[in-house]
C-alpha cells in the first residue's frame, strides 16, 4: 500500500470527457425553448491515421467513420417544423427542415465521390435515416459559403446535401440517444420524452464532429488536436406538455448545467442530482 504525498506527480489528464447542458428559455409567444447539448471531448489523433482500439465515452461507430473515411469535420441535422424568427428570435443552431449533411475530408482521400457515397450509406445505418438517397443530384460542393468550424486546414473536399422531405420521427431519436455514454438512462437525457418532443411546435436534433485545439496547447498542430462531438436537441413546446418529473442517477458527465435564462421559469423545479423535474 502506497500513500499519496504532496510530492507525488498529479495523475495524467483523462483522454475523454463528457459534459451535458440544458438551457431553458421562455418565448414571447408563450412557448418554451429547450436546448439540450451533450459534449464529448477526446484527446486522440485521427489526422495521422492512427487506429484506435479502445473506446470509452466517444461512440465507436462514429470514431470508425472518422478513421475509415478520413473525415476532418462532420455535421448532421434532422429538423421538423419551421423556426419562427419573428416570434421566437434567433435559434442557437439554425438548421433547415428535413435532413442536412455537411462533410469535410482530409487531403489523403483519393476518390472523393466514392468516399462520399460510402459515407452516406454508412451514416444512413447509424442514424436510421434515408441518407443513402443522397447523390450527385442533391449534393453541392461549396467553396466559400460553407467553412469548417474546426481547427484543421487544407481540406481537400467539402460537400453539403439536404433532403427536405425527410420525415423526422422516433426512429431518428432512438439511435441518437444510443450515441450517449449511458443512452437515455441517466443524466439530462431522461428528460427527453419521445412522445412529447415530437408533439412540439419545433424539433431539431443534430450531431457535430469537429477537431478542436486542446485546452493546454498554444499552437494549432495535429499533435495537439482533440475531437469534439456535440449532440444537440432543440425543442419548442408548451411549458406543461412534458408530463411528470423523472428520478434517476447523475450519470458519467463531469458536471450538468441547467441555466434558467429567465425568472418566469420558477414553475420548473430543478433539483440535481437525485431529482430533475421535466420541463
Amino acid at each position: 500500500l502506497k500513500l499519496k504525498t504532496l510530492d507525488d506527480p498529479p495523475p495524467p489528464p483523462e483522454k475523454d470527457r463528457f459534459q451535458e447542458e440544458l438551457v431553458i428559455r421562455p418565448l414571447h409567444s408563450g412557448d418554451t425553448y429547450a436546448s439540450f447539448q451533450f459534449r464529448t471531448l477526446w484527446d486522440t489523433d485521427f489526422f495521422r491515421g492512427n487506429k484506435v482500439l479502445y473506446y470509452q465515452l466517444f461512440p465507436k461507430s462514429l470514431g470508425q467513420v472518422i478513421s475509415k473515411f478520413s473525415v476532418s469535420e462532420l455535421h448532421i441535422s434532422f429538423t421538423q417544423g419551421y423556426w419562427r424568427t419573428m416570434q421566437w428570435g434567433q435559434p442557437f443552431l439554425p438548421s433547415p427542415p428535413g435532413a442536412e449533411l455537411w462533410e469535410w475530408c482530409q487531403d489523403t482521400v483519393t476518390d472523393v465521390d466514392i468516399a462520399w457515397k460510402e459515407l452516406t450509406n454508412v451514416l444512413s445505418g447509424i442514424v436510421c435515416a434515408s441518407l443513402n438517397f443522397i447523390d450527385s443530384t442533391n449534393t453541392v460542393q461549396p467553396s466559400a459559403s460553407f467553412k469548417p468550424l474546426g481547427v484543421g486546414n487544407g481540406n481537400a473536399f467539402s460537400a453539403n446535401a439536404v433532403l427536405p422531405r425527410e420525415i423526422v420521427c422516433t426512429e431518428n431519436l432512438t439511435p441518437w440517444k444510443k450515441l450517449l455514454p449511458c443512452g437515455a438512462k441517466t443524466g439530462l437525457a431522461v428528460l427527453m420524452n419521445s412522445e412529447k418532443v415530437f408533439h412540439s411546435s419545433f424539433y431539431s436534433q443534430a450531431l457535430h464532429i469537429t477537431p478542436v485545439c486542446q485546452v493546454r496547447c498554444m499552437y494549432i498542430q495535429s499533435s495537439d488536436v482533440s475531437w469534439e462531438l456535440k449532440r444537440t436537441l432543440n425543442v419548442v413546446f408548451d411549458l406543461h406538455s412534458s408530463g411528470q418529473g423523472k428520478r434517476g442517477e447523475r450519470g458519467l458527465s463531469s458536471f450538468s448545467i441547467i441555466p434558467l435564462s429567465h425568472t418566469e421559469l420558477s414553475q420548473a423545479v430543478l433539483r440535481w442530482p437525485g431529482y430533475a423535474s421535466t420541463i
